[in-house]
């Protein structure tokens, strides 16, 4: 007796549904590419119980005629493919043939339907993908699909899915990623007969992002001007490094206009990052990836939220480039605002230096390209302009920078050609030869405070001037300048050590200062296996260390911008990011440089002089690259002029 056999038609249909139909939002993506490939320029859809008994996706496309509709229900039935030489450039969001077969098995449909220029349109009714009626009937170009009772044949499968209200923001986020990635078209969501979501299909991509988005975290982006490389092109909207986010779950990646799940993007986008954004957050944007078709594999998922990259490398440069020129051309300091304030228009900004794979030059102080701003619609989309605020260039004017050189290297040398490194950070001497995509790591927070380092030489340096008058200082902690556009609040410890930080990272022999007398670390013996496996990394870090004992290092030497005091601590706070970290030797070598400048800072609640204080101020103000310490925690914030003038009922509510 043969045990095996053949599938019937309908069973093959159900299993295919499992892979292609997992709820209504499932339906809806479907729907939804299927009206994009159509060539529609307004599409919507209305749900009722979060899809689940009522899904209807309404399209002004090219609609289908009475000879290829009822095809179009037939499993691997397409109008996108037609050879296997095909399959190697798909431009299309829909192409294998199965979704409508999928979602016919397991609902009940009427599809209405008119070619354009056509005198009388179509009307069928399937159920469980059998066609029950198929008739002529009056209906506006392009098609309606109407998708009713899903699962209503499959039981079983009801149970998986969750309240409608869940299931209904599922189907929001499938509408969102359409809208950003085709801000051409005009979306529309209604819900339980309330309009939730639209945008006006102008095709400015600020609109879809202010929609998507919402107001607040839009006022909190920054534009990636299209930027090509690698044969790519890379766009769209992030956010500043101080609106970071706990979680990953406002990343939105599209190819060639496809939203996808990528591991490369996101790695990528993150990287650039680095050293900016608070550990433990997460950026947040919409960034878009043109590349040829032929370069990218759509056709490893059955829902197609997966690609492959022919070449991973370039895609990961490209990304990481663009976005990190984005960050470095923005200022990045947090605005303390009332949510009732009219976002300010641009002003000016100093151009931010322009990565190159090997080398780069700052560039000339100029007015960034202004983004056409969108047409007004229902939702009051603000300008581009109300999200880009910038500070002023500053000039230069003699002044001492005193003890916040910390050593006489530290702020002695200009770097005049910064070069870019696998890191990304201005004056890194390593070249940007590869671009290893790198595990998912966070620098562990600093150790506690080490006793205040002995006080150094003053050394007059060359000054700057940022405009900017201190008045003073709270708690020991925050400085308070102003300036012609309101008060700046700098952190000074923070802003100190990304100081340190940058300027150790340019170095490429770490200057070194000998103890008087060798400091023995004792370690566990995890710690001391820890110390051991990187010992060379330490080493390039500044610090003379040998083993000294089973357990146990010898620090002979150690940077020569840390007090000796904090040997222990430092050892010891380096062992336990060895112990939990997997990063990437530059990595490694980024987090060594983020303990010594911590340590050798200028510590919170110290009392520091006015000129000291002056000193800083201009030297952060003046610095595009000091907007954040290596840990993300933002330096300086600004409370503007309109602002006080409100606190103080000087100007309208």
């Amino acid at each position: 007796m043969a045990i095996i056999h053949e599938l019937s038609p309908h069973l093959a249909d159900l299993i295919a549904a499992g892979e292609v139909v997992e709820r209504p939002a499932s339906v809806a993506k479907e729907l939804i590419e299927n009206a994009i490939d159509a060539g529609a320029t307004r599409i919507t859809v209305e749900i009722e119980n979060g899809g689940i008994t009522y899904l209807r996706i309404a399209d002004n496309g090219c609609g289908m005629s009475a000879e290829d509709a009822p095809v179009a229900f037939r499993r691997h039935a397409t109008s996108k493919l037609r050879t296997e030489e095909d399959l190697a450039a798909i431009g299309t969001l829909g192409f294998r043939g199965e979704a409508l077969a999928a979602i016919s098995s397991v609902t009940r449909i009427d599809l209405f339907t008119r070619q354009t220029g056509a005198i009388a349109g179509l009307h069928l009714h399937l159920e469980a993908g059998e066609i029950q009626t198929n008739e002529e009937a009056g209906c506006p170009e392009g098609t309606t699909m109407v998708v009713r009772d899903l699962f209503y044949n499959t039981p079983a499968r009801m149970k998986f899915l969750k309240k409608d209200f869940t299931e209904a923001g599922y189907i929001l986020g499938v509408v969102q990623h359409a809208a950003l990635s085709h801000p051409e078209i005009a979306f529309t969501l209604i819900r339980d007969g309330k309009q939730v979501f639209t945008t006006d299909g102008k095709g400015k991509l600020i609109a879809p992002v202010f929609a998507v988005f919402g107001k607040e975290m839009t006022a909190n982006m920054i534009e990636v001007p299209r930027t090509g490389r690698n044969g790519m092109t890379v766009y769209g909207y992030i956010v500043k490094p101080h609106a970071g986010r706990p979680n990953r779950s406002m990343q939105h990646f599209f190819v060639n206009g496809r939203y996808v799940k990528s591991r490369l993007m996101q790695a990528a986008l993150e990287e650039a990052y680095r050293n900016a954004i608070i550990t433990g957050k997460y950026p947040s944007g919409a960034v878009f990836l043109e590349l040829p078709l032929s370069a990218v594999d759509v056709n490893v998922h059955p829902a197609k939220t997966e690609v492959k990259f022919s070449q991973e490398k370039p895609v990961f440069e490209a990304v990481y480039v663009a976005c990190k020129n984005a960050i470095m051309a923005n200022d990045n300091m947090p605005r303390i605002e009332h949510k009732d304030k009219p976002a300010p228009a641009a002003r000016p900004q100093e151009s931010a230096p322009v990565y190159e794979q090997q080398r780069f030059a700052v560039a000339k102080p100029a007015m960034p390209p202004a983004a056409p701003a969108p047409e007004k619609t229902g939702q009051d989309v603000p300008d581009l302009e109300d999200f880009l605020v910038a500070v002023p260039p500053r000039a230069q004017k003699p002044r001492s920078f005193g003890m916040y050189a910390a050593a006489p290297r530290i702020l002695q040398d200009d770097v005049s050609e910064p070069r870019l490194t696998s890191r990304g950070n201005v004056g890194d001497s390593r070249p940007l030869s590869q671009f290893d995509v790198p595990e998912h790591t966070s620098a562990a927070p600093t150790g506690p405070s080490a006793p205040v380092q002995q006080p150094v030489a003053l050394q007059t340096l060359e000054p700057l001037d940022s405009g900017a008058r201190v008045i003073g200082e709270c708690f020991h902690t925050y400085l308070i300048a102003e300036d012609k556009d309101g008060l700046i609040l700098i952190d000074k410890h923070a802003a100190h050590e990304r100081i340190l930080f940058n300027k150790l990272r340019a170095e490429t022999e770490m200057p070194q200062q000998e103890l008087l007398t060798p400091v023995v670390v004792e370690l566990t013996g995890e710690e001391a296996a820890a110390i051991q496996a990187q010992l060379e990394d330490i080493r390039k870090a500044g610090f003379s260390i040998d083993p000294f004992g089973e357990n146990s290092f010898a620090v002979r030497s150690v940077p020569a911008y840390l007090d000796s005091g904090d040997v222990q601590s430092v050892i010891s706070e380096l062992a336990e990011k060895a112990m939990s970290s997997r990063a990437t030797v530059p990595d490694r070598l980024d987090d060594l440089i983020h303990t010594v400048a911590c340590k050798a800072a200028v510590k919170a609640g110290k009392p520091t002089s006015m000129t000291e204080l002056q000193d800083l101020c201009d030297r952060v103000l003046g610095d595009e690259n000091v907007r954040s310490c290596p840990h993300g925690r933002p330096t300086t914030v600004r409370l503007t002029k309109y602002e006080l003038d409100k606190l103080f009922k000087r100007v309208n509510q």
